[in-house]
Formats: C-alpha cells, sequence, structure tokens
C-alpha cells in the first residue's frame, strides 16, 4: 500500500493500469511532438522547440519517478523518429532527451529546485545534449556557433514548460497518475 499525501492508503496500479497510464502518456508525448512540428519556432536555428513533449516526460518523473519517465522519453524518441524524422534527428534527439532526463532526475532528487527551475535545467541540458552530437558528427564550430542561441532558448523554453505544468501538476490530483 502506498501513502497519498492526505495520508490515506491506496493500492498499487495493475500491470494493466500501469501499461495503459505508459500508453497514455506516451501518445499525449507523441501527439504534442507531432503538434511542435507542426508549428516550428521563428528563430532559424534548427532544433529549437518549445518542448512540449518533454513537458509530459517531466510530468511523469514528478508524479511518478525516474524510471518510469526514463522508458517514457525512450518510447517517446524512438516512436517519434519511426513516425516523423530520420536516423540523424534520432540521434540529436536521443542525446538530447538522455542528457535532459538525467540532470533533471538529479535536480528532483538532490534540488529544492520548484518544477520551473527543473524544466528549465532539462531544456537547457536537452540542447548541450545536442550540441554534443552536433560537434561529433558535424563540427565543433557549427556547435560552439549555435550554442548561444540554444543556451538561450533552453531556458526561455524550459520556463515556458515548466510554468505551464505547474499548472498542470495542480490541476491533476497525485492519484491520478500513481505507479
Amino acid at each position: 500500500m502506498m501513502e497519498r499525501n492526505d495520508g490515506k492508503l491506496q493500492p498499487p496500479m495493475t500491470p494493466g493500469q500501469r501499461a495503459a497510464c505508459y500508453g497514455l502518456l506516451t501518445a499525449l508525448a507523441l501527439c504534442a511532438g507531432y503538434l511542435e512540428m507542426l508549428v516550428p519556432l521563428p528563430v532559424g536555428i534548427p532544433g529549437v522547440k518549445l518542448g512540449l513533449g518533454n513537458a509530459v516526460v517531466l510530468f511523469a518523473l514528478e508524479r511518478m519517478g525516474a524510471r518510469p519517465a526514463f522508458y517514457l522519453m525512450l518510447a517517446k524518441i524512438l516512436c517519434s523518429a519511426l513516425l516523423f524524422s530520420n536516423p540523424q534527428v534520432l540521434m540529436f534527439s536521443l542525446a538530447g532527451g538522455v542528457v535532459s532526463w538525467a540532470i533533471m532526475t538529479a535536480a528532483v532528487r538532490w534540488t529544492p529546485l520548484s518544477v520551473v527551475g527543473v524544466s528549465v535545467l532539462g531544456g537547457v541540458a536537452h540542447n548541450a545534449g545536442q550540441l554534443l552530437v552536433v560537434a561529433l558528427v558535424l563540427s565543433t564550430r557549427t556547435a560552439l556557433a549555435v550554442a548561444p542561441v540554444l543556451g538561450i532558448s533552453g531556458v526561455i523554453c524550459g520556463a515556458i514548460i515548466g510554468l505551464i505544468l505547474r499548472g498542470v501538476l495542480a490541476a491533476i490530483p497525485e492519484g491520478a497518475s500513481r505507479g
């Protein structure tokens, strides 16, 4: 039995409930990512996105824990690459996703940061992971040239996603996403 914030006990999710929850969150992350592709940000640099799909990963991290968030991040990236992009984009997305997940997980566990602060760290970390791949695959010069724009966009987009997620977390009761 798990204890909720109000002191009442709640049973853990059944395997079927857990699978349905993961499926729903994966579908939500894919839809959010697809919507984001349809309306790109007007900055002229590839890779600058708001990160709507990543908001779902941070939701899972906050409500379900690190392992479910990691699986969700992987499912989102792999399915998104199969449906909407190519192997090169998969490399960038995977690097950004893993670095972002690791930094956000550490921040949730070991810092007093709010969800907005964790989201900002995740946005910057995601872009840093992508820049590492750019430096390895394309050129270090290109990575250094776009780093300032991606750093600033990571902060701004991370803050926007964090503010949205703060509202979502406040609106959805904790028991609705127990894992």
